[in-house]
């Protein structure tokens, strides 16, 4: 299973954007993040393209959480993607590689007062989580003589089929407004008449990882007519209805990419009906794609050490990275397809488990794979890392977080660095009285 970017050479060694993984493990060293920059740039055109056709005014904020390493995002400022972000620092990355506010969209269920005051400052589009939230807001756009520009996030539950931990959109969520108790239509109510914000948004995210039209459906559908209320009850003329992200990629070979094309098709006429249903004003959609844009592309390589045989079950390969670089497939259970990148050729002969180096029996990369015969230092590839790879990395056992490097059309340079020993300790202190 290698998707169309990916290439093997004549001595039968992965390649991504023009170079060998086992030159770029040699040169960097492992465990590595390599990340493709033109596979990246494919991506984000190949979905705002798709959604600029089909709606006149269209905003793709690329969802910070997925990977906020500044190179990526500048990567993809420079396409012209405005910025989701849900901390403060995601906010000040944004704001340090030029993303205006008018381009910065906020989401988040804690956002502290802190964080509240830079949105503000910067004019960036606050989606409101809760009612404190909103009254925190009113108070702190007040002491700023600022108005505040916001949308609220609302619950439609909507269950996609997705990890129950990245489902989002159902009543039980911690995140935003239930629509159906009543609950969000009071919340625009109560901002309907505050002199220091702004209602100009709504905003739903029903979950990640998914590879079908059905919930993006429905969540259109709901999301629309809520909004069709909205007008109703309070001429309220939403400007940007933002669908959140959540479309899917496909980590196992035999799933099926849904891909934006065929998402476009099935929720624009949705959007279409009731615009004109309830006669709206040209709303601004808004996306926020994360793993859709930087999933694929991205590889973890990492290098073998020791390998044990277990009579009649998988055996296991020891590599130098695990769930300290990759924590998906312990937390999530997730599926990340795995090759030998310096055996592309050979034959699949031997059913291996791939385990990490810490002390943990979940630390693993994936369990019963079918692979050539792994030797000590061999190359292993880990497919589609780069959303939530990097993101959710970890020091356990006091282990460096890897380097990471941008390949483009033959060209590899690093943008982060692998964490060193100062890195891990440099922020611990011994108290007086152990001197």
């Amino acid at each position: 299973m290698l998707k169309s970017h990916f290439g093997v050479d004549g001595q039968g060694n992965l390649m991504i954007g023009g170079m060998s993984a086992v030159d770029l493990a040699e040169r960097f060293g492992t465990p590595l993040y390599v990340v493709d920059e033109q596979r990246v740039r494919e991506n984000y055109r190949r979905f705002y393209t798709v959604f600029s056709e089909r709606w006149p005014s269209v905003m793709v904020c690329y969802a910070y959480k997925a990977n906020s390493n500044t190179a990526i995002c500048k990567i993809l400022n420079g396409e012209g993607a405005g910025a989701e972000v849900s901390s403060a620092f995601e906010l000040q990355i944004a704001g340090r590689i030029g993303v205006p506010g008018q381009r910065t969209v906020f989401n988040g269920n804690n956002k502290s007062a802190a964080e509240l005051e830079i949105a503000i400052s910067n004019d960036v589009l606050i989606n409101v989580d809760g009612i404190q939230e909103l009254l925190a807001v009113d108070r702190i756009s007040s002491e700023l003589d600022r108005r505040a520009r916001i949308g609220f996030r609302v619950n439609p539950d909507v269950e996609a089929q997705t990890h129950p931990y990245i489902a989002t959109g159902l009543r039980e969520s911690k995140f935003g407004l239930d629509v159906e108790s009543g609950q969000a239509i009071e919340a625009y109510s109560m901002a309907s008449e505050m002199e220091n914000v702004d209602v100009v948004g709504i905003h739903c995210h029903i979950g990640s990882q998914i590879l079908e039209t059905g919930p993006f459906e429905e969540a259109a559908e709901k999301l629309m007519n809520f909004v069709g209320e909205l007008k109703s009850d309070f001429s309220t003329n939403i400007k940007f209805i933002d669908f959140g992200g959540g479309l899917g990629i496909p980590y196992r070979p035999e799933e099926k990419e849904l891909g934006p094309e065929r998402l476009a098709s099935s929720i624009i006429p949705i959007i279409e009906a009731a615009v004109k249903k309830y006669r709206l004003s040209g709303p601004t959609l808004i996306f926020e794609p994360g793993r859709y844009l930087l999933a694929d592309a991205s590889v973890l390589l990492v290098s073998v050490g020791y390998s044990k045989e277990r009579k009649g079950m998988p055996g296991w390969v020891a590599v130098d990275a695990g769930m300290n670089a990759l924590i998906r497939p312990a937390l999530y259970g997730a599926y990340h397809h795995i090759e030998v990148a310096n055996k592309m050729r050979a034959d699949h002969t031997e059913l291996v488990n791939i385990a990490g180096p810490l002390c943990e029996s979940g630390d693993f990369l994936g369990k019963e794979r079918r692979l050539p015969k792994v030797e000590q230092d061999d190359l292993i590839a880990v497919f589609d890392v780069g959303a939530y790879g990097l993101a959710m990395s970890n020091q356990h056992t006091a282990q460096p977080r890897p380097a990471m490097v941008l390949v483009n059309s033959g060209s590899a340079e690093v943008v982060r660095q692998r964490e060193s020993f100062d890195d891990i300790t440099r922020l611990d202190r011994i108290p007086g009285w152990m001197k």
